[in-house]
């Protein structure tokens, strides 16, 4: 599956140690199956730093579902909320 990033700066490796604490769901690296969603948050976050904003493509497998490092929060769909 791929998943996207949208952040000011090209992300070439994940480092959760510069991830802000109170994000929503706390210290985490938050990605979306949606490349639209992601493009506009790019755009957003860039603006406010003074760049174009980037997206970055993973590709995720499902097994990494399982492995016991990682703690994922999925949700079934989009909310206002």
């Amino acid at each position: 599956m791929n998943i996207y990033y949208g952040s000011y700066t090209e992300i070439d490796d994940v480092d959760l140690s510069k991830s802000e604490r109170n994000k929503d769901f706390g210290r985490g690296f938050y990605v979306t199956r949606n490349r639209h969603h992601a493009e506009e948050w790019a755009k957003r976050i860039g603006e406010q730093h003074g760049t174009a904003g980037f997206v970055t493509e993973y590709e995720f497998g499902k097994y990494f579902f399982n492995e016991k490092n990682f703690k994922i929060l999925r949700f079934s769909g989009y909310t206002e909320r």
